[in-house]
């Protein structure tokens, strides 16, 4: 199962936060997003991997919008 960095901004430096997912999200997708007993719908807006600095691994990144 991936590991996902998820960014809410394409100038963020560092992801909002990091999760699991069972499959890569891909561009156009929502996802639902249960916070304080509310539901968020997240759109998925970019896919990407970058390279990390000390290992050379790659890590899947997605960036989202609160629709």
């Amino acid at each position: 199962m991936p590991i996902v960095d998820v960014f809410a901004d394409e100038d963020d430096e560092e992801p909002l936060f990091a999760t699991e997912f069972d499959f890569l999200p891909h561009k156009g997708e929502f996802l639902a997003l249960e916070v304080d007993a509310e539901s968020l719908h997240l759109e998925v807006v970019e896919v990407w991997h970058r390279q990390d600095e000390d290992d050379g691994a790659f890590h899947a990144c997605i960036r989202i919008e609160i629709n």
